[in-house]
């Protein structure tokens, strides 16, 4: 329906329209069975006297303006996203580092099995490794796997 911060803005808006509901002039005067009555306007040829209501002021937290309640709302809302996106980040990083692991582990698999191994070359020609280059290979990856498998 509304997001938060709709609600925030829309609470902020008639927190501050309140003080002018507060301040309706508001009359006292008796009425013809001489019971006081207050209303916010006299009756005509009514002996009235004005009223001043005055609203005490909140103290505490409550004194507090609307204002810096919003502002630490939203600092608070801006702490808890960025906790939230570094949390994500550091999930897709040990997502990520899982991923190469497994790749690390599969490709030293096929080079320990033994298995002929094919790899294109700079013109886009197959070439078949070879031993020395095998355990070249072999030692990079288990590298790579002390890296990434932590």
């Amino acid at each position: 329906m509304f997001t938060a911060e709709a609600r925030v803005r829309i609470l902020a808006v008639l927190l501050l329209g309140l003080p002018l509901a507060c301040a309706a002039q508001v009359y006292q005067y008796k009425d013809a069975q001489g019971r006081t009555v207050f209303s916010d306007t006299p009756p005509p040829g009514a002996n009235a006297t004005k009223k001043n209501l005055s609203v005490p002021q909140p103290s505490g937290d409550a004194a507090r303006s609307t204002q810096d309640k919003l502002q630490d709302f939203q600092k608070r809302r801006d702490e808890r996203l960025e906790a939230e996106s570094k949390a994500s980040k550091e999930q897709a990083d040990k997502d990520k580092a899982s991923e190469n692991c497994n790749r690390a582990r599969n490709r030293l698999n096929a080079l320990q099995s033994g298995q002929r191994i094919v790899r294109f070359n700079a013109q886009g020609e197959k070439e078949y490794i070879d031993d020395p280059t095998r355990e070249k290979e072999i030692a990079s990856t288990q590298q790579s796997i002390s890296e990434w498998c932590k």
